[in-house]
């Protein structure tokens, strides 16, 4: 797999712990899998937070009034492009 480089500036403390505690050649990886492993936890909050939102019927509700309200509007807006 190609790998891409990114510069990243830290205080001279934090990068002194990564290369003691990490090991100098496994900062990358280790930043890399910090890195997924953020973005993966991200993904899955949104995911609850949907999931917990359409839950409640009201704001299921709300949601589909919004939905149908807006393809309303498209189709109102995509007939006055035509004329």
């Amino acid at each position: 797999m190609e790998k891409i480089h990114l510069s990243i500036r830290l205080n001279p403390e934090v990068y002194n712990l990564l290369k003691s505690d990490i090991g100098k050649g496994k900062v990358s990886s280790f930043v890399e899998e910090l890195i997924v492993r953020e973005l993966g936890s991200a993904e899955k909050k949104i995911e609850q937070e949907y999931q917990q939102f359409y839950s409640n019927s009201q704001n299921l509700k709300e949601a589909k009034q919004w939905e149908s309200a807006s393809l309303e509007s498209r189709a109102k807006f995509s007939k006055k492009k035509v004329k």
